[in-house]
């Protein structure tokens, strides 16, 4: 894999030096085993000339966007920027912005993690797509580009060629999909070993602190949280109430004015919701994703997941695997 890293202005140092590391160690391994190196790393800025990142550490570059050069994939960092600095550098963003749908629509590899996905949302590269960011970037998310197909739970996206990732540190996680796309699983499963990277699947919601939660609408902060950590033991309307203090006829009435649906569509939502993101990340059958959101019954998981997506579970995840090429 030939990989181009976009350094802007606040760029995440850190990202860049760790996806070198990386790729430089697995190239080592693979000549230690007698095989050829894959990988090949450059960092490219607008102009060709070296920035300043957000930690105020020089960054330098091999080289601007307009030079001449073959890569399979282009990674966009989050940055360390306050609203400020970043409306300053909107001209900055929009050519960049420009430059990556060029790529795209060349058959390029783009992915973005953290404040990065900003980028790519910007360009429109984002809209009616699946998506991901990092949970206390969520709401500005949906505010600004209401089309995206947000994926609240997720860590890492994939769809037609374009990659989301959720933390800070999510790179991790970014590259080795990168290179799966286009090395193959075994490959970044070496990779992953070798640098000792956990690639068990996760969600976010475990990292959203009962703090952000609360800061946020009280009543469906709470319940959303919830229903999240509901695990295998169905969540219903009567057990919803119960756990917020409330009779089922107060919760249906508060309900009905936040989001104009019963408790019960919302438990349904979030449930698929979580069917989706495993549908997307993992390959466990759907018998077991259904247990997973809190259906005993696989029918009745399949009926609202159906009604919901308008396909079934397999049809849903055969579509998200041939969006990823």
């Amino acid at each position: 894999m030939k990989l181009a890293i976009l350094a802007l202005e606040g760029c995440m140092h850190s990202a860049i030096a760790g996806v070198a590391d990386i790729l430089s160690l697995a190239n080592h391994v693979m000549q230690q085993s007698g095989a050829k190196s894959r990988f090949a790393c450059q960092t490219l800025s607008l102009d060709g000339k070296a920035v300043r990142a957000g930690g105020g550490q020089l960054v330098s570059v091999d080289g601007a966007i307009t030079s001449r050069g073959s890569f399979d994939a282009i990674i966009v960092p989050g940055n360390l920027v306050d609203h400020v600095t970043a409306a300053r550098l909107q001209p900055q963003y929009a050519r960049a912005g420009a430059w990556l749908r060029q790529q795209h629509a060349n058959g390029r590899l783009i992915g973005a993690f953290c404040s990065g996905v900003f980028l790519l949302a910007g360009a429109g590269l984002l809209d009616n797509r699946r998506a991901t960011i990092t949970w206390w970037l969520q709401n500005e998310l949906r505010q600004r580009h209401p089309a995206i197909d947000l994926a609240p739970d997720a860590i890492i996206t994939c769809a037609d060629r374009l990659v989301c990732a959720a933390g800070p540190m999510s790179w991790v996680d970014l590259l080795l999909r990168l290179i799966e796309m286009v090395d193959g699983k075994e490959i970044a499963k070496l990779c992953a070993d070798y640098v000792v990277i956990d690639t068990a699947q996760r969600s976010q919601s475990i990292f959203m602190p009962v703090g952000y939660l609360l800061s946020q609408d009280p009543l469906l902060t709470r319940a959303d949280l919830l229903v999240r950590r509901a695990g295998k033991r169905p969540m219903t309307v009567k057990r919803l109430a119960d756990a917020l203090g409330l009779s089922e006829r107060t919760l249906n009435r508060k309900f009905q004015e936040l989001t104009h649906e019963p408790p019960q569509a919302f438990i349904t939502r979030r449930r698929v919701e979580h069917a989706r993101t495993l549908l997307e990340t993992t390959a466990q059958p759907v018998k077991t994703i259904a247990r997973a959101a809190g259906y005993e019954d696989e029918s009745s998981f399949r009926k609202a997941f159906r009604k919901l997506t308008l396909m079934s579970p397999q049809a849903y995840r055969t579509r998200r695997m041939e969006r990823t090429v």
